[in-house]
């Protein structure tokens, strides 16, 4: 296959959204980018404690602050919704804390099978200085996942201190966006998976954006035309009339 079929719609894609900013490119395509998703203290919703009943839903912060905190040890938690298979790379933790000593706040990411149980979750993060600030960590190497249909996924918030000296300012999460793996069978009959560009052609095909040329084929060599770029365009873009 020539590199040219395979990157057209790429190529596209990029032109038409030259337009745009830069950072509605990130959240939206591409595979290197980073894009970032800040959840404020005020999304964080208190959950039901290891030992305990339902902790209160705290106070909202001190000295102009808009911070998370409840009564003695609580817990808070916020869904996280992220594109199917994209792989989570960054977590950050931004706390307030003044509560000097060996207690600190921390924040995991949990992720849970689709009846709650708990499948994995991300290395904690704990506040790690006085005052406000924060910590985060880079989640490449865990290889966590998102898989929107059998899994959920939730910041869960934890402090010991309930006099307002410990609170949660926010939290963020880094992803990057990923291409299908490539699946054990061929789809089209002129590229078997031992062609270099079978994960990306099955892509295309698993979302309906292509169909291949006929006769259970890609032809992976021929050229593309105006008409058939538009359908490649259309359908990857969702587009609609006004």
């Amino acid at each position: 296959m020539k590199p040219f079929r395979a990157a057209m719609g790429l190529v596209v894609l990029f032109l038409v959204c030259a337009s745009a900013s830069a950072q509605q490119v990130r959240e939206t395509y591409g595979t290197s980018v980073t894009t970032y998703v800040h959840l404020p203290a005020v999304e964080f919703q208190p959950m039901r404690g290891v030992d305990g009943p339902v902790f209160t839903t705290g106070s909202f912060g001190t000295s102009g602050r808009i911070t998370r905190y409840g009564s003695g040890n609580s817990f808070f938690t916020a869904p996280l919704h992220l594109p199917s298979g994209a792989l989570i790379t960054y977590l950050e933790l931004d706390y307030c804390d003044n509560n000097a000593g060996s207690n600190r706040s921390t924040l995991t990411l949990v992720d849970t099978h689709w009846d709650g149980n708990v499948t994995s979750t991300l290395p904690t993060l704990s506040s790690i200085n006085d005052g406000c600030s924060f910590v985060s960590a880079d989640e490449s190497p865990q290889g966590m996942v998102v898989d929107n249909y059998l899994q959920s996924y939730n910041l869960v918030f934890y402090h010991n201190i309930g006099d307002g000296s410990e609170s949660l300012a926010g939290a963020i999460v880094g992803y990057k966006l990923q291409v299908s793996p490539a699946p054990p069978l061929a789809t089209f009959g002129d590229v078997p998976t031992s062609h270099p560009y079978f994960q990306f052609i099955q892509a295309l095909a698993a979302s309906g954006i292509t169909g291949g040329c006929g006769g259970g084929n890609y032809c992976p060599d021929n050229p593309v035309t105006r008409g058939q770029m538009a359908v490649f365009l259309a359908k990857a873009l969702g587009l609609q009339f006004p």
